[in-house]
């Protein structure tokens, strides 16, 4: 096999360990918001011990999109599409990262929780969670009309986080504060996913036609 076809083979192989790596995080995600709604604190530990999994594997990826650029030296399209893998596997970190913050955001309040706060939460979330697995079809697609239409569904949960602040401190009270201001916290978290996941489809455009679009 000649140059050229092992660095599309390597190419293939990084997105396909971006993609994995995407998969763990929504799960991440997911898990957090379970946590916030069923409390386990041998769990919540468990999610917080394994973001150091996805760390790890972010660093591999960076490793390999490295050693690519270092041995091939690629220009345009294929420069692209490395430097992408590595601003693609940075933001899905990030991603898991704030599944983490929600965790321990969850850890801090009281048990007994306001179904109607978390029911808010969750309606976020589960919009959040959908641009995800939009944005890891995209790009490992190059799906660039599915990659637009991401910024639709921020400004949906852009909504719903407005409406949940808005509500959320109408009704606090002082003795209420703390787990008030964690709910907020959650909410800010979630709102920030579904800004990562808006980066994603943004790298998505960037790899396709190499120009920057803010799609927020």
């Amino acid at each position: 096999m000649g140059v050229r076809g092992t660095y599309e083979q390597e190419l293939v192989q990084l997105k396909d360990d971006i993609s994995s790596m995407g998969e763990d995080v929504i799960a991440a995600f997911r898990q957090a918001l379970h946590l916030l709604e069923n409390h386990d604190d041998e769990k919540i530990e468990a999610l917080i011990e394994g973001d150091s999994s996805i760390n790890q594997t972010e660093l591999q990826i960076h490793d390999e999109a490295t050693m690519m650029i270092a041995r091939q030296q690629p220009v345009a399209t294929d420069l692209r599409t490395t430097i992408v893998a590595l601003k693609v596997s940075s933001d899905l970190e990030r991603v898991a990262d704030l599944a983490v913050d929600i965790v321990k955001a969850a850890k801090r309040m009281e048990q007994e929780r306001n179904e109607n706060e978390i029911q808010e939460i969750r309606e976020m979330a589960d919009v959040a969670e959908e641009m995800l697995h939009e944005a890891l079809i995209a790009y490992q697609n190059r799906d660039l009309m599915r990659a637009q239409r991401i910024a639709t569904l921020d400004d949906t949960v852009d909504r719903k986080y407005k409406h949940y602040i808005q509500r959320l401190f109408t009704l606090s009270d002082e003795t209420n504060a703390e787990q008030t201001t964690q709910l907020a916290f959650i909410g800010r978290y979630v709102e920030r996913i579904a800004d990562y996941a808006t980066n994603l489809a943004e790298w998505i455009v960037y790899e396709s036609n190499g120009k920057h679009f803010d799609l927020n």
